[in-house]
């Protein structure tokens, strides 16, 4: 089509009515989305992944075993296993506030179960830590972490079950489930305890019972302040809820 004055004819071969097949703006999300995916970084975490998952899937039918025979090389994937650990804690209290209906949900029902969390297990690795010293034996602090976090594995299996017995409303037992998760805290810090040999310092003012005692104690306190903490704030909300018009 001619302009009025004669010149030259209007086009627009970018227009939508000559642009065939794909709109230009879906093809850009597109050859955008695949340069993210050929981007080193998304290429690494999604080896990291990958290894993870093999890793996570054999340790699951033996833990005790490998637990005993891993090397120190797997401690970033105990790493991961304790992150997940107080990432899948805080999950569960925050699909509970959501399905309680309670206000300001991200504080009380994320946020803080989750430092709870990290620091219950920060503790009880600092705690086994402190055992050994104390006991005065000789370890590798990098291969006890790596122990503590394989044994963990079993804990995130129970937490991604209680996740999802909690979003069908399955309370009794979801809540069961995440006991359980949190009770392999103590059961792994106690059994990596016992792979080294203790009791063998003479002239100490403490008995090994009563440090071991005094670390799951410890340990145990945080968790009861995680518990404890989440239904203070949970009953806040739905205190301030009931006084909503």
């Amino acid at each position: 089509m001619n302009n009025h004055e004669g010149g030259t004819p209007f086009t627009n071969p970018e227009g939508p009515n000559n642009q065939p097949g794909q709109p230009q703006p879906q093809r850009k999300v597109s050859e955008q989305f695949n340069n993210l995916l050929k981007d080193e970084r998304v290429q690494q975490a999604q080896a990291v992944g990958k290894q993870y998952w093999s890793f996570y899937l054999r340790v699951l039918t033996r833990p005790y075993t490998i637990m005993k025979e891993i090397p120190a090389a797997h401690f970033m994937n105990s790493l991961i296993t304790m992150g997940l650990t107080a990432i899948l804690t805080a999950l569960y209290f925050l699909i509970l506030f959501i399905k309680w209906d309670v206000s300001a949900i991200f504080g009380p029902g994320f946020l803080k179960p989750l430092l709870f969390a990290a620091a219950g297990l920060a503790i009880a690795c600092g705690a086994v830590y402190a055992i050994l010293r104390v006991e005065k034996v000789s370890f590798d602090p990098k291969l006890l972490i790596t122990r503590l976090g394989t044994l963990l594995v079993p804990a995130v299996a129970l937490q991604v079950l209680a996740i999802l017995f909690l979003i069908f409303s399955v309370y009794s037992f979801s809540n069961t489930l995440l006991a359980l998760s949190f009770l392999f805290v103590f059961i792994s810090m106690n059994t990596v305890l016992f792979q080294y040999p203790l009791n063998t310092a003479g002239g100490r003012g403490i008995d090994t019972l009563y440090l071991i005692a005094i670390a799951n104690i410890v340990t145990g306190y945080i968790f009861y302040q995680l518990i404890t903490s989440v239904i203070a704030g949970a009953a806040y909300g739905l205190i301030s809820n009931s006084f909503k018009f």
